[in-house]
């Protein structure tokens, strides 16, 4: 069987096959009309200079290994939706191009478009003279079998712009049609339609990118054991605490729950070791988790350990540590020590809240302390311990929940970091212990 340059052949076959006399097109041919769909295919899909991205160009950007593997299979085979959610810089637009270009070498249609020039498009098609009906448009979006949408979140946010990107996904998610979506997040700031969507686990997957710093130990997500401290195991009661320093421990366990719900500026937990901050931490964490925010547990003296290390040596490290701790959307700083910090910690932590203040972003900061505290209501010995600078940042109730000190005694030991407690409370180490 053979073509030339015709590039059309019939089968040697007897009188009588089915395919006697039909003409097929040969292998060159087959192989030119490959390549022509492919190259059509990608003019569709709006990839433009991303239409060489494939999933083994990944490894050397640096993208996390867990999401690279996760994405390709989803890429093999696409059902339900894909939500790559990380900061700026974290691969997710390339990760979705790769799967955009997988399922175009399998033959499938594919739209990939940002939010943004989604939007733009469909407004062109209201001009006069548009070569594409607004409706026709509409409706490519909605149907594609597979449709790529970068950069959710990063549109204009106007009431029309929510609406038309609210009537498209919730289309695509009544007929179960398979989407890609990256977004710098946190979905619960996205449109409650559109975040609703996201989170729906029956058609939904989220896949974290970016959630470690560039120092990779230098800031740890919380450890199973961590993980397993929650408000419903927490006991405000401190096993059986009385009077003033029960109530302590009964108000942070509140301020920490409503802040869990609405975390919104800087919660600050004051107590001696043991007291419960750390679990009341880990219960926020926990609780924000579940609703899909980027949270980051940091443990201040191994921060502070590592960027020390890197002092002089890896300035890029250092930045990108930093600049980490200011972005995420909810930060745990747990561990600072009032009485072994230096100047240079102070004005580290500075730098840190200072960048999360201007982007209003919210952190929960554990300090603690060793110094006796007094009369309950009146000037705490921990402001004088505490630079001026920070203080205010932690006390501004413009952008503060407040500062909470817990006086409960340490769990482990039964002793309290205070001057007096009721008799009961020393005879005796809680039952059931508040955390750590």
């Amino acid at each position: 069987m053979t073509c030339g340059d015709i590039g059309w052949v019939r089968r040697d076959v007897p009188v009588g096959d089915p395919d006697f006399g039909e003409i097929f097109p040969c292998t060159c041919a087959l192989a030119r009309f490959e390549s022509e769909r492919r190259q059509r295919l990608t003019k569709l899909s709006n990839l433009g200079a991303l239409g060489g991205v494939t999933f083994d160009a990944l490894d050397p950007i640096g993208i996390d290994a867990s999401a690279v593997d996760q994405a390709r299979g989803y890429a093999a085979a696409p059902s339900g939706w894909i939500v790559l959610l990380g900061p700026t810089g974290s691969g997710k637009t390339h990760l979705a191009a790769a799967i955009a270009n997988e399922r175009i070498e399998a033959g499938q249609p594919v739209f990939f478009v940002t939010a943004a020039d989604l939007l733009d498009h469909l407004r062109s098609t209201y001009a006069p003279g548009s070569d594409l009906a607004y409706d026709e448009m509409f409706e490519q979006v909605r149907g594609v079998p597979l449709l790529v949408l970068d950069d959710l979140g990063g549109e204009s946010a106007t009431p029309w712009a929510r609406e038309k990107l609210a009537q498209v996904l919730t289309h695509r998610y009544n007929e179960r049609l398979p989407t890609v979506i990256t977004t710098p997040g946190p979905v619960r700031k996205l449109d409650e339609r559109i975040a609703g969507r996201l989170v729906d686990s029956a058609i939904a997957r989220i896949v974290r990118l970016g959630s470690r710093a560039a120092s990779g130990d230098a800031v740890d997500v919380l450890d199973t054991a961590i993980a397993d401290l929650t408000f419903e195991n927490f006991d405000p009661t401190g096993g059986g605490l009385r009077g003033p320093i029960r109530e302590t421990l009964e108000g942070a366990f509140r301020s920490a729950h409503r802040f869990a719900q609405h975390p919104q500026g800087s919660l600050t937990l004051v107590g001696g070791p043991g007291s419960g901050k750390t679990h009341l931490m880990a219960a926020i964490a926990g609780y924000q988790r579940q609703q899909h925010t980027d949270v980051l547990y940091v443990l201040i003296p191994k921060l502070f350990y590592y960027l020390r290390s890197t002092f002089g040596q890896s300035s890029r490290s250092e930045f990108e540590s930093i600049d980490r701790l200011g972005r995420v959307d909810l930060l745990m700083l747990d561990d600072l020590d009032v009485e072994s910090s230096s100047e240079w910690a102070w004005n580290t932590l500075d730098l840190i809240l200072n960048q999360r203040t201007i982007a209003r972003l919210p952190t929960v900061i554990a300090v603690t302390t060793y110094a006796k505290i007094k009369d309950l209501g009146t000037g705490s010995p921990i402001s004088d311990q505490i630079p001026r600078r920070i203080w205010s940042r932690l006390s501004d109730m413009r952008q503060s929940t407040g500062i909470f000190e817990i006086r409960a005694p340490d769990y482990r030991t039964g002793q309290a970091y205070t001057d007096k407690l009721p008799a009961a409370s020393q005879r005796r180490r809680p039952s059931n212990p508040p955390g750590s």
